[in-house]
């Protein structure tokens, strides 16, 4: 089941990764590593642990950028496929595994910063909306009204039916 959610996420991260330019693949790389180093600084309390991850995420920087040279100018052939890549469609493909496998290294330290990381990676600017102030117009309350008048004629008709059933005593002879 893990495998199959790690895929899914891999295709995702590769699928938005394959809407940007190479440089701009390159920029996302550096800020998810920037992102994790942050974020393994701000809550790993021991010091090897967050040695030995930043030298991870220092070696997978290094590896992704020496792989990108390259791969610049080749395309590589999808045995599965059967197809030849685009050379940006591979070096997405290849940063977007990057990714994972360093997502992965650092939940066999501590799942709990994968979920920091994700929220960081992820937080946008928040603008909080600004709804208009306005006033409800306070009408005339037609409804307390409507009701008065109802029972002033159920009043009256109750009257006026007992006057009616008098006057029919009186007039009996």
């Amino acid at each position: 089941m893990a495998s199959v959610k790690d895929a899914i996420e891999e295709m995702i991260e590769e699928s938005y990764l394959l809407g940007l330019s190479e440089d701009e693949i390159r920029e996302d790389f550096r800020r998810f590593i920037d992102t994790c180093y942050t974020v393994i600084q701000a809550n790993v309390k021991n010091r090897e642990a967050i040695s030995g991850l930043a030298e991870d995420l220092a070696r997978e920087k290094t590896c992704i950028l020496i792989a990108d040279h390259s791969v610049e100018e080749e395309a590589e052939f999808d045995a599965a496929e059967g197809e030849v890549k685009d050379p940006q469609e591979a070096f997405a493909e290849k940063v977007a595994r990057r990714k994972r496998m360093i997502l992965k290294a650092i939940a066999d330290y501590d799942p709990q910063l994968v979920r920091l990381i994700d929220e960081q990676r992820f937080q946008g600017e928040i603008k909080e909306v600004v709804r208009p102030k306005f006033k409800l117009r306070t009408g005339y309350n037609w409804e307390h009204h409507r009701q008065l008048l109802l029972k002033f004629g159920y009043a009256t008709t109750v009257v006026l039916i007992i006057l009616l059933i008098y006057l029919g005593f009186i007039q009996s002879p």
